[in-house]
């Protein structure tokens, strides 16, 4: 007995009469026409051999997933061990973040890390140590020896590039260029000119680099810790930065108070001539709705409006809104390569190999949940030189979608991975709860973008 999937997704498209089938189960892509998208969603188990456009399309709508002869409990018994299967995969590579300290110059008005100033002067002023790095990276060792893929380090904090934590950050390069790990850095850039020649010489990766608007607009969201200015030495620094080869990734956190400034913005790294560098990218991301007031809060669908406007409907646009950006690279990436769907059994590496390690040597999954010590998942034995973890390690590392009960019928659930967990958190005060976020419209609007793109591009064969 024959039904339609459960995990269908029919998404029409812009430029023509056409559909693009997407198959959330299977991970299958096809433009279709108006006809077969009828002819599925009015399948008839019992009478479908009468249906003549059903019967021409049987054996590819079977391949593909779109009819499947599996009941509702086995299709979703094959997404279970797919999307754990996928999760086991995810986990063999690691990638680490590392907080040279939690202190911070700046007191950013939507910080999420700004529960961490009731902690006093003494705990934030707490620095990683060498011998704590040496553990670090010793334990780092092993895990490669075991068989992990050690993909990146990432410096975070607080403000990594702190002039006061000049030290420990040359050391850790010393220690990552060893491993001959990349080395790729979240900053505010105010104090980035104390730090080129050490990025140079350790060839870090990229600095990311937020800047919120032109001067005043920048100033009164972003601004020092005694509330002075600091647009002015973050743009001079960049600059520096960008003309000494530094590669750059400029980030602006968008919400209402701030979307009518994003074209000035553009603007501003044109009249730089930031634009033409090939060492210089930029995005915009939305604040998230769990760190800023909801008056003042602005979805990343929003958001991809307001960037139309600028770029219209060239797909390069999504390349500018950093949550687009990933999920149309993927996609895109799966047409130009003919490979696999990028179907996902998490959210983020969070549910997966991504590590992040404070100056105290607690592990923690995500940037998120940082001195949340209800979310530690273990910690680095300085005795041993190796990770030891706790009970939390696999509750956040093995919370794959198939777990999540309010995903289980979703279409989407295998492109989405239920969402991020942090933000669940916070929301519903449980992890293993949803967070969509806007995900299917993310999803339809890169879906349909991006592979009519593509097949714009493909050449027309023309038989003579």
């Amino acid at each position: 007995m024959y039904r339609v999937s459960g995990y269908n997704i029919y998404l029409p498209l812009k430029k023509s009469d056409d559909y693009l089938l997407v198959q959330g189960a299977k991970g299958s892509f096809d433009i279709v026409n108006q006809e077969l998208v009828d002819a599925i969603q009015n399948f008839d188990p019992g009478n479908y051999e009468n249906d003549p456009v059903i019967m021409e399309n049987l054996d590819a709508l079977i391949k593909r997933g779109y009819i499947t002869s599996l009941t509702k409990e086995e299709e979703f018994t094959f997404i279970s061990h797919l999307s754990r299967a996928i999760n086991k995969k995810g986990r063999q590579t690691m990638s680490i973040t590392l907080l040279p300290t939690y202190n911070c110059n700046f007191r950013c008005e939507y910080c999420f890390e700004r529960n961490l100033q009731k902690n006093g002067a003494e705990w934030l002023g707490k620095q990683m140590t060498p011998v704590m790095v040496d553990a670090i990276f010793e334990a780092l060792k092993k895990c490669k020896e075991q068989g992990s893929t050690i993909d990146s380090i990432y410096l975070f904090g607080g403000e990594p590039l702190l002039k006061t934590n000049k030290s420990i950050v040359e050391y850790i390069c010393q220690k990552a260029t060893e491993m001959k790990l990349p080395i790729s850095c979240i900053s505010n850039g105010y104090t980035l000119d104390e730090y080129i020649d050490i990025v140079n010489e350790h060839n870090w990766k990229y600095i990311q680099i937020t800047v919120d608007g032109i001067g005043e607009e920048h100033d009164k969201r972003r601004f020092l810790a005694g509330g002075q200015p600091t647009y002015d030495t973050i743009i001079k620094n960049v600059d520096l930065a960008l003309k000494k080869g530094v590669r750059i990734v400029m980030r602006s956190n968008v919400n209402k108070k701030n979307i009518p400034g994003i074209k000035k913005l553009i603007d501003l790294y044109t009249s730089m001539g930031w634009i033409d560098l090939p060492n210089f990218k930029y995005y915009f991301k939305s604040t998230m709705q769990c760190y800023d007031e909801v008056a003042d809060s602005y979805s990343d669908v929003e958001l991809m409006k307001e960037l139309s406007k600028i770029y219209g409907d060239d797909v390069t646009k999504f390349q500018f809104n950093s949550i687009y950006q990933g999920l149309a690279n993927r996609i895109g990436n799966m047409l130009k390569q003919n490979t696999f769907a990028p179907l996902r059994s998490g959210y983020c590496g969070a549910n997966m190999g991504m590590y992040t390690i404070d100056p105290f040597g607690d592990i923690y999954p995500c940037w998120d949940v940082l001195s949340d010590v209800n979310e530690i998942i273990g910690t680095v034995d300085l005795d041993s030189q190796a990770f030891v973890f706790n009970d939390n390690h696999e509750r956040w590392k093995g919370r794959t979608v198939d777990k999540l009960e309010e995903c289980k019928e979703c279409p989407y659930m295998l492109f989405c991975g239920g969402g991020c967990a942090a933000q669940a958190k916070i929301f519903h005060n449980d992890i293993n709860r949803v967070f969509c976020d806007n995900f299917q419209n993310l999803f339809n609007e890169a879906a349909c973008d991006v592979s009519e793109a593509f097949l714009a591009e493909q050449p027309v064969t023309v038989n003579t």
